[in-house]
């Protein structure tokens, strides 16, 4: 056996900033706080053999659902079977608990303050890998003062030499969560985990699973994580930048992720809106053929009738791909929604692939809502508290009759940035949504985004819903229950598009087949068969209509081109001015004016 002492250069730079992660490119070491706000109760010091973390005497809000702690986490480098470290406190150690996990949550060691302090800590039998986790917290309620300290220094580990099964083409076999768990802060390795369905009920933070290695290729085919939704009520509610739930936390760079499943059991939902299955922020990843099936979100049944993020709503998304990631390429993946959220969705990542991808969600008539003789709609008195999204919600605010709405939020959506960072231009390919209240949505992006050979039925707000640069090619949706196409924003320009539209017959509460906004677009329409778009179905230009209908002022459609080849109206409104309309279907200039209008081709 070999043993590895950790000495004062494994912490140098190990304090970056006071943000709730920080780490250091190369350093193992990381500090994470529950919250920004208990940076204000911690201070973790470097000295000359180890690390003391001191309280700062501050109060934080007695609000608080849970305790506030930090934790010093050190990436092992291998496996290890022994521990031991020096150990002195100043001050009342019962106000300031410190505990030793390991990478599953599992407690290795803890010191409440009673009786005397340990001066060694001696731990063997062990059977961890992947990170060692000290953390100091304060009990909900308690005060501190200052002078009160933890210190741990000179601390030894001795690694387990014992080889791991392999397979012939070299990929290490797991058969167990807690190994998987153990080698995902791994580098350069090739991971391979035995098929079946694995529960996953304790976790050290929000995010349960962090594949923080990089260089690694992780398959995971036929294996389930399922993860109790009491975790994601574990761990309290913040608003900050690592605040959210998410069950696969990718945060390494260049690793392949493969043929992973993730759901939830258990019941009730989780204390976030950010609940998520996968987060994926590591660059130059592959991640394909998962599947995400959502649940556990409040209140079920409803969709965005009740809000979309405050208030009571609490969701459990799909997918994220997010900041920093570049070049993040999500392959051949399915996405279940039975739970209120967004399936995959981008928000800071630039150069995202998002290819042959799958997402469906469930539909309700709001007449079978209207039915309920209990649950949180007939509490309501089936009042909304303002917009609904895909619903024309009336002035007495009561939910409609006649009309329907999808349970989740979008299929694949592109959102305009996060911390501080535009989302980059993304390429949608050979995907499919249906059941979702929008489609597929690149229209909050500033970026150009292109969708290539994609398809979308049965959403509930638009089809695809895009904006400025944006192109469609290839592309296909139906109209049966809101507009195929909605390019609802004023300040768009120069979007492409050519979509097949497929059957829109037999829908409910639409007749709206367009919403073309803007200026300086490039618009093809077109049917396979000409009975599928019916013929008091209409496209209007600088419309008020449809998704955005909740919008203030005047609409515009501008030196746009618009080539229906279906038979479906065209309807210029107001401030339609200098467009050019080729249609097979009847034309009704309302436009200021120079509108070209070619009938019949």
């Amino acid at each position: 056996m070999s043993t590895t002492n950790l000495t004062t250069s494994m912490f140098l730079a190990f304090l970056v900033s006071w943000l709730p992660s920080a780490t250091t490119g190369a350093e193992p070491w990381s500090i994470r706080f529950i919250e920004p706000s208990s940076a204000n109760l911690f201070k973790p010091i470097i000295t000359s053999s180890g690390i003391r973390i001191e309280s700062l005497g501050a109060n934080s809000s007695q609000r608080k659902d849970h305790p506030e702690y930090v934790s010093l986490h050190y990436r092992l480098s291998g496996a290890i079977t022994a521990l031991s470290f020096d150990y002195a406190q100043t001050g009342d150690a019962s106000q300031m608990p410190v505990q030793l996990l390991d990478v599953t949550g599992r407690e290795l060691w803890r010191y409440e303050g009673q009786g005397d302090a340990p001066q060694r800590v001696e731990l063997s039998n062990l059977t961890t890998r992947g990170l060692l986790v000290f953390r100091v917290s304060r009990s909900r309620g308690a005060k501190l003062l200052k002078g009160w300290s933890h210190s741990i220094s000179n601390v030894s580990v001795t690694k387990d030499v014992t080889a791991p099964v392999t397979d012939a083409d070299g990929f290490i076999v797991l058969d167990d969560l807690d190994e998987l768990r153990g080698y995902a802060s791994a580098d350069k390795s090739m991971i391979r985990m035995k098929p079946g369905v694995y529960e996953l009920d304790t976790a050290f933070f929000r995010h349960f699973i962090e594949f923080s290695g990089n260089d690694n290729h992780w398959d995971l085919t036929g294996v389930t994580i399922s993860a109790s939704l009491d975790l994601f009520r574990q761990f309290g509610r913040d608003q900050g930048t690592d605040g959210f739930y998410c069950v696969i936390d990718v945060t390494g760079d260049r690793n392949v992720l493969e043929g992973l499943t993730v759901k939830n059991h258990g019941e009730g939902y989780g204390l976030s809106s950010r609940n998520k299955l996968f987060n994926i922020t590591g660059s130059d990843c592959l991640v394909s053929n998962v599947t995400a099936l959502t649940s556990g979100s409040n209140p079920w049944g409803y969709g965005s009738l009740f809000g979309i993020a405050g208030g009571v709503v609490r969701k459990m998304n799909g997918i994220r791909i997010g900041q920093p990631a570049r070049n993040t390429r999500l392959i051949g993946s399915r996405v279940h929604m039975r739970a209120m959220g967004h399936a995959i969705f981008v928000q800071g990542a630039i150069d995202t692939l998002i290819e042959d991808c799958h997402v469906d969600g469930l539909l309700r008539p709001t007449d079978e809502i209207l039915a309920e003789s209990s649950g949180y709609a007939f509490e309501q008195g089936f009042r909304v508290p303002g917009y609904g999204e895909g619903v024309q919600i009336g002035p007495d605010r009561l939910i409609p009759a006649g009309e329907i709405v999808s349970l989740s939020e979008d299929g694949i959506r592109m959102y305009p940035g996060s911390e501080g960072v535009d989302s980059g231009a993304s390429i949608i390919r050979n995907c499919t949504v249906t059941n979702m209240r929008r489609g597929i949505c690149t229209g909050l992006s500033a970026a150009s985004d292109k969708v290539i050979h994609c398809e979308v039925r049965n959403c509930i707000a638009a089809g695809f819903n895009i904006g400025s640069g944006d192109t469609l090619v290839g592309c296909a949706a139906d109209a049966k229950y809101a507009e195929a196409l909605c390019v609802p924003y004023l300040s768009s320009e120069g979007a492409r598009v050519e979509l097949e539209l497929l059957d829109s017959r037999e829908g409910m509460a639409n007749n709206l087949v367009a919403k073309i906004n803007g200026r300086k677009h490039d618009i093809t329409l077109r049917t396979s068969e000409p009975a599928f778009v019916p013929r008091d179905m209409a496209i209007e230009l600088a419309s008020k209509n449809g998704y955005g209908s909740f919008q203030k002022g005047k609409r515009s459609a501008r030196g746009i081109t618009l080539n229906n080849q279906t038979s479906a109206r065209v309807l210029l409104f107001p401030d339609a001015i200098g467009n050019t309309i080729i249609s097979q279907g009847p034309v009704s200039d309302q436009g200021e004016a120079d509108n070209t209008i070619q009938l019949g081709r």
